[in-house]
Order: C-alpha cells, then sequence, then structure tokens
C-alpha cells in the first residue's frame, strides 16, 4: 500500500488497513512501509571539482622585517591553477588601500 501510494503518511494507510479489517499496528506495519530514499549528499570533493574554476581564496597577513618593522600583505590566490592573481604590500594599510585592492583583483 506505501509502495502503490508514496505521498501517503501513517493515517492514511492506518485507515485503509482499518477499513480492510487488518488489525495491524503502526509499528508492525511501520516495518513493511516503504521509507523514501534520501538523496545522497554531496561530498566536498565533488564540490571542489564543481566551482573550483570560480574559487579563489583572500588572504591578509603580517610579515615581520629584519629590522623589526611589520609588513601587511594582501594576496588573491587562484584555485583553479594555484596561483598568485593579485598581491599588494604595505607598511600602514588603511580601509581605502584595502578597498582599492580588492577593486583591482575584482573590477
Amino acid at each position: 500500500m506505501s509502495r502503490d501510494n508514496p505521498l501517503w503518511g501513517g493515517a492514511p494507510i492506518l485507515g485503509e488497513r482499518l477499513r480492510l479489517g487488518l488489525d495491524v499496528g503502526d509499528t508492525g506495519a511501520g516495518k513493511y512501509t516503504a521509507r523514501p530514499r534520501k538523496p545522497q549528499s554531496q561530498t566536498w570533493r565533488i564540490f571542489r571539482e564543481i566551482h573550483v574554476r570560480t574559487m579563489v581564496s583572500v588572504n591578509f597577513f603580517t610579515v615581520p622585517t629584519i629590522r623589526f618593522q611589520v609588513l601587511y600583505v594582501f594576496l588573491v590566490l587562484v584555485h583553479e591553477r594555484r596561483r598568485i592573481l593579485h598581491f599588494g604590500v604595505m607598511a600602514h594599510p588603511k580601509a581605502e588601500w584595502t578597498a582599492q585592492q580588492l577593486r583591482d583583483v575584482f573590477p
């Protein structure tokens, strides 16, 4: 009955069983009820293979120098070819500089 009517839930099937004169409890009938199969979820590997052409990584990190100064590096990597798309180095970056770096990479 559940295979013939996949959209029916437990209540309609219980009503039909009672109309047919079958005295079967819900737990007993639950064993024989067809359950819809859950679609297989996408793995990270498949996701990466599908979207690798459009993925980039943006990183903002610091580099200490020999003279004990700190330089800030803005780096954008393309995942498809694993290459550097853009980088910028600044001693004292401001928000405007960072925004300009993003505009340079993604016009």
